[in-house]
C-alpha cells in the first residue's frame, strides 16, 4: 500500500467506515483524488462501497461463508474464515486465539446440537478495530432446545442456568463448558434465539437479557477488540481450581433471575441456586439489584448454604441494603441446629 492508502486504512480502523469527504479532510486532497484512492482499495478487495449518493461510504470488506453440517469439522470451517480475516485486518496473536476458541466452540454447537442443516459464518469490521463474527444456524433454536431438554418454562429461565456453566443434556460426551467459556473469551458476546438475547460485556463484567430479531435458529455474535479481549489462559484460570485443574468456580448474575423490579421471593432464590451444587466456589453478582427480600436471602444464605456447607457463596457488587440483608440471613444461619 502507498502512504496515502495506509492512512485511509488507519482512518477506517478508527471509525469503521469512511466517506469521500473524510478522505479529502484527512489527506488534504481533491474529491477526485480521494475517490480514486478509495476505488483502488475497493478493487484490491480491501474496502467495499455501501449506500448510494450522499449516504455512500466505504468500509472493510465483509466475509461470509455458508457450510453444510454433513461432514463439517468446526476447525476446518473456522480456518477458511480466519484466513479471510488475516487478509483484511489481522488480529493480535492473543485476540486470534481467544476468537478461534470461541468461534470453534460455537460452530461445533451448531453442528452437533442445533438439529439444523446449515451454518453461516459472517465477519464485519467495525470502529476501534472491532472484529464482529456472527454464527447463524437454521436449527430449532438454542433456548427452545434447552427448555425442551430441561423443562425450563421460558428462554429467560434457560439463560439463568446457561450462564452458570456445566449445563448439558449429554454429560457423557459434553462438559457443558463451551458456551460458558466462549462468553468470557471475547470482548462482547450475544446468544440470540426466540427473539431473546443473552448479552455479555466483558469490558464491564456485565451479563443481561435483551431482545433480538432472531426468531428461528440461533445466532451467536462474537465481538473482539484486541486491546479489550482477555487472554484465553486468564479466562480459564479465573474459574479453575489450581490444584485439581477442574472447573469449580462460577459467577452468576443475580439480576438475571429477577421476576420484577426486586428479588423478593424464595422461588426467585431457587432459580438462582439451581445447578450451583456442581461448583465449589460461586460468585453471586448483585450488580444492578437494588432490593432483596428476607425470603430470598434466607433461602440462599441460610437454607441453601447450610444444606451445602462444602460450598463457598461469595456475594459481590452488592449495595449497602443488599449487604445488610445478606449479613442478616447469614447470622440467622449460624444460630440453632440445622433443620
Amino acid at each position: 500500500m502507498t502512504p496515502a492508502t495506509e492512512r485511509i486504512r488507519s482512518l477506517v480502523d478508527r471509525h469503521g467506515s469512511v466517506a469521500n469527504r473524510d478522505v479529502v479532510r484527512e489527506l488534504g486532497v481533491s474529491p477526485a483524488t480521494a475517490h480514486r484512492l478509495l476505488q483502488a482499495l475497493a478493487r484490491q478487495g480491501v474496502l467495499q462501497l455501501r449506500g448510494k449518493g450522499p449516504a455512500s461510504h466505504y468500509q472493510l470488506r465483509s466475509i461470509r461463508r455458508r457450510f453444510r453440517h454433513r461432514g463439517l469439522e468446526e476447525h476446518r470451517a473456522w480456518e477458511s474464515v480466519a484466513a479471510g480475516i488475516a487478509q483484511i485486518r489481522p488480529l493480535s496473536v492473543e485476540a486470534s486465539r481467544s476468537l478461534q476458541y470461541a468461534a470453534t466452540e460455537v460452530i461445533n454447537n451448531a453442528i452437533e446440537h442445533s438439529r439444523g442443516t446449515n451454518v453461516t459464518v459472517s465477519v464485519d469490521f467495525g470502529a476501534a478495530e472491532s472484529t464482529v463474527v456472527r454464527v447463524h444456524d437454521d436449527g430449532v433454536g438454542v433456548f427452545r432446545r434447552i427448555c425442551g431438554d430441561f423443562g425450563f418454562p421460558t428462554p429467560r429461565d434457560a439463560i439463568v442456568q446457561l450462564e452458570k456453566g456445566k449445563l448439558t443434556s449429554d454429560p457423557e460426551n459434553h462438559s457443558g463448558e463451551g458456551l460458558f467459556f466462549s462468553s468470557k473469551a471475547v470482548t462482547r458476546f450475544r446468544l440470540e434465539s426466540q427473539r431473546t438475547a443473552w448479552i455479555v460485556d466483558n469490558t464491564v463484567h456485565d451479563s443481561a437479557i435483551g431482545e433480538s430479531d432472531v426468531h428461528r435458529g440461533t445466532r451467536v455474535v462474537l465481538d473482539v477488540v484486541p486491546t479489550q479481549t482477555p487472554r484465553l489462559e486468564d479466562v480459564f484460570r479465573a474459574y479453575t481450581d489450581p490444584n485439581t485443574l477442574r472447573f469449580t468456580k462460577t459467577r452468576t448474575t443475580v439480576s438475571l433471575g429477577k421476576l420484577g423490579t426486586a428479588l423478593i421471593s424464595r422461588s426467585e432464590a431457587r432459580r438462582i441456586v439451581a445447578g450451583l451444587t456442581k461448583f465449589e466456589h460461586v460468585l453471586l453478582d448483585f450488580s444492578g439489584v437494588d432490593v432483596v427480600g428476607q425470603g430470598f436471602c434466607d433461602e440462599v444464605f441460610r437454607v441453601f448454604a447450610r444444606a451445602h456447607p462444602e460450598m463457598t457463596l461469595e456475594p459481590v457488587g452488592a449495595n449497602a441494603s443488599v449487604e445488610f440483608m445478606v449479613a442478616r440471613a447469614r447470622a440467622a444461619g449460624k444460630k440453632g441446629p440445622k433443620t
